[in-house]
């Protein structure tokens, strides 16, 4: 490779400028830190021509780990995990770049707030129904009083026929409860500063959330501040937070959910990220038996799930323009047919053994996936 800019012999030194280890001549690079073995001043040029060449090289990279991922299941994690590993990119890098690459394409397709609107008017046809049954039962007062003028009115009427229309009445009557239990306000008692600090910690909370929400479902306050100034609170952290966790919930309540899902959503490449460590201890103690340790079972996560996002956001990104709906469910054929082959090149097993630990290595993801789903919705409630 012909020398130029400041790889030219003439700006080498003796010493490496970042960490001082004495070079040679020849030496382009630190042979200790990996600097370039340099004296010239950066310039322009040379700067741009470093960047254009680091992005190449990287691209060099990039073209490697696809072609082995998209042709040759469980080769790219065999081959990384036995040490030839230049001419592939990173495995948690780069399945952090395809996973936040999947969620931004794919938060393109999500209507929000189209499924807000479809909830919303589930809920007003619920509300409209609701107040149909109110007016019904108003009108039964007018009803019971007919009943009753016809009861007197009529000359002649046997006795048990009196008893059933009588009996007929009662459950009428008891039709007013219901309508008192909707519309009749919950009591929540209100409490001073310090019958708060009297109070337990947990129970606290419940108590000053019954209380915070009381207050805004009559006010609608949104200032944290003037609220707690209004119910004469201190403003300590434990009381703030109470009343933004209320104001935070109303929103949910107000925007039937839309913003707590795109919270959620935003999250998933790194709430993923964090939970697929679990999955490999899972999938290490399927395969304690096999020679691999917990960070090759780890590469080979990174790999497959990384496969899982590309060929799942290009199946997306076809059916969006297709109109195709069936291509998801292909997709996700495809995919457990990749990982059925990607496992049984990685781990060297037969077709029996692999087909066994392939459905429990399903099954236990799934598990785990519903385990992580209830924890990152408590999560998000708490912080969101």
């Amino acid at each position: 490779m012909k020398d130029t800019g400041r790889f030219l012999k003439e700006y080498r030194g003796s010493e490496c400028l970042n960490c001082g280890v004495p070079l040679d001549v020849i030496d382009r690079y630190c042979h200790n830190c990996g600097q370039i073995n340099t004296s010239k001043r950066l310039s322009l040029n040379d700067f741009f021509s470093e960047f254009f060449a680091s992005i190449f090289s990287y691209d060099s990279r990039l073209r490697h780990t696809i072609i082995a991922l998209l042709f040759k299941p469980g080769k790219i994690s065999k081959e990384y995990t036995q040490g030839k590993r230049v001419k592939y990119a990173n495995p948690f890098r780069f399945y952090l770049s395809v996973s936040i690459i999947f969620f931004i394409i794919n938060g393109l397709f999500i209507d929000f707030d189209g499924f807000r609107t479809e909830v919303e008017g589930k809920v007003n046809v619920g509300k409209d129904a609701i107040t149909e049954i109110k007016k019904s039962i108003k009108m039964d007062d007018s009803l019971k009083q007919k009943l009753n003028d016809q009861i007197l009115a009529t000359n002649g009427i046997s006795e048990s026929d009196k008893k059933e229309i009588s009996e007929g009445i009662s459950k009428i009557e008891g039709l007013p409860l219901l309508n008192d239990s909707l519309t009749k306000p919950k009591e929540v008692t209100y409490y001073s500063q310090e019958q708060i600090d009297s109070i337990g910690f947990f129970k606290r909370g419940f108590k000053l959330w019954s209380m915070y929400e009381d207050y805004y479902d009559k006010t609608e306050e949104k200032s944290t501040y003037r609220a707690l100034s209004e119910l004469k609170h201190e403003r300590n952290q434990f009381n703030k937070y109470i009343y933004h966790r209320v104001l935070k919930t109303k929103s949910i309540e107000e925007n039937y959910g839309q913003e707590f899902f795109e919270f959620i959503f935003n999250k998933l490449p790194f709430i993923i990220f964090f939970f697929l460590p679990f999955f490999a201890l899972s999938i290490w103690l399927i395969y304690i038996r096999r020679p691999f340790n917990y960070m090759e079972h780890l590469v080979f996560i990174f790999h497959t799930q990384t496969m899982f996002f590309i060929i799942i956001g290009f199946s997306i990104l076809i059916a969006k323009i297709t109109n195709i709906n069936a291509l998801f469910g292909i997709a996700m054929l495809v995919f457990l047919f990749y990982l059925y082959k990607a496992m049984r090149k990685f781990y060297n097993q037969g077709r029996i053994k692999t087909i066994v630990k392939f459905m429990l290595v399903n099954v236990l993801f799934f598990i785990l996936a519903g385990i992580g789903s209830v924890l990152t919705i408590i999560g998000s409630v708490f912080i969101f």
